[in-house]
């Protein structure tokens, strides 16, 4: 849950971030539209003033470039002397850059404010080649080959008598725009950044609060399935807290439920096979006497069966309804593993098996229950038997450690364990075929040595061996 949190929050800043980075990008166009419309008046306004010249002497019209000249050369000469100091937010201007020139109806420039393009032919440019053509005349690029930003030129025709005989271009170097754009952006930012440092810090606060308490909801029902027995938390909500109580009943429940279920369907599916044998041989024996010992022996073998399934289904229901054993005994393991070899030596025998024990020397002790830590090793060796196949060798070893440390490790040189099988060998009515008969058993054995090494602070790992057999290592913790 806490992850989805930081999912949602990484989304959100993500978001901002993109929505802060597009309205940055998009200062400097505004910027440049409103610089745009201001010189596009500006341009008009000059243009205008040059008609209303050439109205009141039409005698001019033939003298355009003196005119020009007598009307903007000393107020450019001028305005370039001015100094002054206008401070406009952050930025102090202390200059007027503003350009200006003006082409005839040819394109050639008769006019210009730093005096460089007069005679220069400018038709092909678009300000001019524009307006000319009584289009908007517009365009953006670099006055001087070392510049970097370049200029702003809007242009403006100049009517005589409705004809178009002049085009006045209104520059602005883009330079002296820049400032004001950084600056507008830096202050756009340091804002941007207030607002998100805000939200971050409001979204945190609401994150705790609001969701701690079903963070901890959260990991107590995941303690619940993991079987984990911790107390039921305080989450400080009422809802929240009713709602945990009726889950933590619900999955009581649902346990108990599915508990009971598979106990009864996998009871009743084991028992099925044998009950049908032994019917079977009964039959047999009514219409066939003499084959009485043969069924018997059947009925005898198919009732132990189903004794020993059940013996083993109490004895896992009986652990699996403990927390904790006593873990008294003081257990001699060398003389504990001795006993249960001896106890198999027929089976040994039957399917010729050798046995090879290593075992540390000296005593190795630990504390546990007897009953329980021989009925594990009797389940572990009781399925490698099952799984050898005749005149294999069945490794038992004994180690203890420098760290308080024993292990456990009884090998067989079977058939190996499927790979899909390998983390479900320990689960409850799990089982797999066996080499010889390919009958299977309960699925218990496992079940129940897993649940008695949990009592035990055990570690149970199983695992295959090259090229064939299956090694069972149990890590006993001896503090």
């Amino acid at each position: 849950m806490v992850t989805n949190h930081y999912q949602f929050f990484f989304i959100l800043s993500v978001g901002f971030y993109y929505l802060i980075d597009k309205t940055e990008e998009s200062i400097r166009p505004r910027y440049m539209e409103t610089i745009e419309e201001s010189l596009n008046d500006t341009s008009h306004v000059l243009s205008a003033l040059v008609e209303e010249k050439l109205k009141e002497n039409p005698r001019k019209r033939f003298q355009f470039k003196s005119l020009v000249n007598e009307l903007f050369r000393k107020p450019f000469q001028n305005i370039r002397k001015r100094n002054f100091e206008a401070k406009i937010y952050s930025l102090l201007k202390t200059n007027a850059d503003i350009q200006m020139y003006i082409t005839d109806e040819k394109g050639f420039v008769i006019f210009d404010s730093e005096l460089f393009r007069e005679g220069l032919d400018y038709s092909k440019y678009n300000d001019v080649y524009l307006t000319l053509k009584g289009k908007y005349g517009v365009r953006s690029s670099k006055m001087f080959d070392t510049e970097k930003e370049g200029a702003l030129f809007i242009a403006s025709p100049i009517r005589y008598e409705k004809e178009i005989i002049g085009v006045l271009t209104v520059i602005k170097p883009k330079i002296g725009v820049i400032p004001f754009i950084e600056e507008a952006k830096n202050k756009f930012w340091r804002i941007s950044l207030l607002v998100a440092s805000a939200i971050a810090i409001v979204f945190s606060l609401l994150a705790y609060i609001s969701f701690r308490p079903i963070l901890r909801l959260s990991q107590y029902i995941t303690s619940l399935r993991n079987k984990d027995k911790i107390p039921f938390p305080k989450l400080g909500i009422k809802e929240l807290n009713d709602l945990g109580k009726e889950v933590d009943q619900l999955v009581l429940e649902l346990e108990g439920k599915k508990y009971v279920e598979s106990y009864v369907q996998t009871l009743t599916h084991e028992i099925k096979s044998p009950l049908s044998s032994i019917l079977a041989s009964v039959e047999l024996i009514q219409t066939h006497p003499k084959e009485m010992e043969r069924l018997t022996k059947t009925i005898d073998a198919e009732a132990k069966r189903i004794q020993n399934l059940i013996d083993q289904l109490l004895e896992l229901s009986s652990l699996e309804g403990k927390n904790s054993i006593q873990l008294d005994d003081t257990i001699e393991l060398i003389s504990l593993l001795e006993e249960v070899l001896a106890r198999f030596e027929i089976e040994f025998e039957r399917k010729s098996l050798h046995v090879m024990k290593r075992f540390d020397m000296g005593r190795i002790q630990m504390k546990g229950n007897v009953n329980y830590i021989r009925m594990a090793i009797e389940n572990i060796l009781r399925n490698s038997i099952e799984f050898a196949n005749p005149k294999d060798t069945i490794t038992v070893e004994l180690v203890s450690t420098l760290n308080h440390q024993i292990n456990l490790v009884i090998s067989d040189q079977g058939q190996s364990i499927p790979d899909y099988a390998l983390p479900k060998v320990t689960d409850k009515f799990f089982s797999l075929p066996r080499p010889i008969g390919l009958r299977k058993s309960s699925g218990l054995g496992l079940s129940i040595v897993k649940e008695i090494l949990d009592l035990h602070q055990a570690e149970l790992t199983i695992r295959n061996l090259e090229p064939k057999g299956v090694e069972v290592k149990v890590l006993f913790q001896n503090s």
